[in-house]
């Protein structure tokens, strides 16, 4: 059912546009020298065909086993199981205190409301999602599904922003709220899926407010790049690993549920490979410890599963950007390997502070609070702990550790220095650790008798969210100047009679025909990145002082000038020249 559902949905995107529409691709980002894959409308009939006849296979098939007796018993039996393992995280909520309801309601409603706040462009400007919406979303669902020119495309989140766009145009509603709905859903489904591994509420609500509050998680809070999608499904995946290496009374809803968020979570951003070679291993090692073969041969077709589907979902992008964009591109082409050893200290320390919100000095959190951590485990291991607090060691420590040193060493097998951003879950696991570890200080006799310990831990939590928030303020302002100049830029040509623009610059592209699209969707504007022949322009963009890569030679002043737009409008009279216009220069040397 699922690889027919992802067969189809591929067949859907290809056969949603004609050839020719789909051989335009490249004028949408014109400015580099990458193109679609070159493919006739015979390949791309064919291709659609053979998606929607393997669609129609795998359904029939799919009502064939539903039809049979033991195909109705297992359906119902997963049925069963999911409703088993939504009562079960029911009853977890359900037994929470009044006091501790209200913590946590209190809690969201504040994250939300501060969420919702940095979602507005005017606080976190737009930038890394101004791409997204000007280059994919705003474009329909076939480029959104289909067209990769940077790995900048992370398609699940762009398809539902695509969905939103066709309610409302404007770029807060296109691609801040889908993030900000995420956001909250997988706020509570953490704190729940902690509280259901026996993790008491207190350590349960740091882990998470500590997650959440991070720079880095703050950020992609508000932006709609996908990393929050990721970081669910991510969680998710944590969560029934743990249930199934522990032998779980609903087996069924784990292993639906582990295929279900490796295919999403692959679909929203590709590096959650990492997420699912954590859990397929930590998985493998411990059915090979508990002897279980049976459960080792069903990791085996989960994981086959999960691959199919993914690579079904992808056939859109796979078969018109190719798989050279996808699979070799500059951040998973491997590094020469000596400079990949020498800079391998550097990336891990850099990225480990920057999980946590300090990309400088931040590993010393990571270290002070990993090595405590491994401390308590071991004496966990000893019976030297507590009872509960053992179980929360025993329980959850082991495979947070798997989960956050297992990406390391396939980056390191890849000689691959991912961006940090691709992490950002691995942070969850972190907080959780030093969480537990902050909860065993707080309830500690020789500890407790020290009075200055708690203010103390109140002091170092309110600097180190300071630091969050003025470190995201200080990153944001520069980018902020610029988008109010880029709006500037576009408030005047708004006003001004209709005729083609050319924007050469690839940052000019993205920001006029993103404020065009989202402010003006009913006044159609014709922005061009290279010049058309015959088509005259009677206003050219480009960065002042001649610092771009296109440096116009006009002999006359801009009609309008800030800081980094400026805009000359050429008179139009007689008939557009053939080639390139008198004024078009670039500097190669850029």
């Amino acid at each position: 059912m699922l690889l027919g559902l992802c067969a189809g949905y591929a067949a859907f995107i290809l056969h949603h546009t004609t050839w020719q529409e789909a051989r335009q691709l490249d004028a949408i980002f014109p400015f580099y020298t990458w193109r679609t894959r070159p493919f006739t409308a015979q390949e791309l009939t064919h291709t659609w065909q053979l998606l929607a006849a393997l669609a129609a296979g795998c359904g029939a098939a799919a009502t064939l086993l539903a039809a049979l007796p033991a195909g109705r018993q297992e359906l119902r039996a997963l049925w069963l199981s999911l409703l088993a393992a939504a009562g079960s995280l029911w009853h977890t909520i359900q037994s929470l205190s009044p006091r501790q309801k209200r913590w946590a309601a209190w809690g969201l409603a504040v994250l939300t409301g501060l969420r919702a706040y940095l979602s507005l462009a005017s606080v976190t400007p737009e930038y890394d999602d101004a791409a997204s919406y000007t280059l994919f979303v705003s474009q329909g669902l076939f480029v959104t599904a289909c067209y990769y020119p940077l790995p900048n495309n992370h398609v699940l989140s762009n398809v539902l922003s695509w969905a939103f766009y066709h309610v409302n145009p404007s770029f807060w509603w296109t691609m801040r709220l889908p993030v900000l709905l995420t956001t909250t859903a997988v706020t509570v489904l953490l704190l729940v899926g902690l509280l259901h591994r026996r993790l008491a509420f207190r350590p349960a609500a740091v882990a998470v407010l500590l997650f959440s509050l991070s720079k880095l998680s703050v950020y992609h809070s508000s932006v709609g790049r996908g990393y929050w999608l990721l970081t669910g499904c991510a969680g998710v995946m944590f969560f029934v690993t743990l249930a199934l290496a522990g032998k779980t009374r609903a087996p069924r809803a784990a292993w639906a549920l582990l295929v279900l968020s490796g295919v999403a979570g692959a679909y929203a951003v590709p590096t959650f490979a990492v997420v699912i070679a954590s859990a397929y291993s930590w998985l493998g090692l411990s059915f090979l410890r508990q002897k279980s073969q049976i459960n080792l041969l069903r990791l085996v077709v989960t994981g086959g599963l999960t691959v199919a589907a993914t690579l079904l979902l992808y056939s859109p992008v796979l078969f018109v950007s190719g798989p050279a964009i996808f699979f070799g591109n500059g951040f998973v082409a491997p590094r020469p390997f000596a400079e990949f050893v020498a800079g391998l200290p550097a990336y891990l320390w850099e990225t480990e502070g920057f999980l946590v919100g300090q990309i400088k000095t931040g590993a010393l959190l990571t270290l002070v609070g990993g090595v405590t951590a491994l401390l308590l485990l071991q004496r966990a291991r000893k019976g030297q702990l507590p009872a509960a607090h053992a179980a929360w060691w025993l329980g959850l420590a082991p495979a947070a550790f798997w989960f956050c040193a297992v990406p390391y060493v396939l980056l390191i097998a890849q000689r691959v220095f991912a961006p940090g951003r691709t992490l950002l879950y691995k942070a969850l696991f972190f907080f959780v650790i030093l969480a537990m570890v902050l909860e065993w200080l707080l309830q500690h006799p020789r500890v407790r008798q020290w009075k200055a310990f708690r203010p103390t831990l109140v002091l170092v939590a309110v600097a180190w969210l300071g630091y969050q928030f003025v470190s995201l303020w200080r990153d944001n302002r520069i980018p902020q100047q610029h988008n109010a100049d880029y709006h500037a830029a576009y408030a005047w040509l708004s006003q001004q009679p209709h005729g083609p623009v050319l924007v050469p610059e690839p940052t000019h592209s993205i920001f006029l025909r993103l404020y065009f699209r989202s402010e003006l969707p009913g006044q159609p504007w014709q922005l061009d990145g290279r010049p058309v022949p015959g088509r005259a322009y009677p206003y050219v963009v480009a960065f002042p002082d001649k610092r771009g890569y296109f440096q116009p030679r006009f002999d006359f002043a801009p009609a309008f000038r800030n800081t980094e737009v400026e805009i000359y409008r050429v008179p139009v009279t007689g008939p557009a020249p053939a080639g390139m216009p008198s004024y078009w220069f670039l500097n190669e040397d850029l």
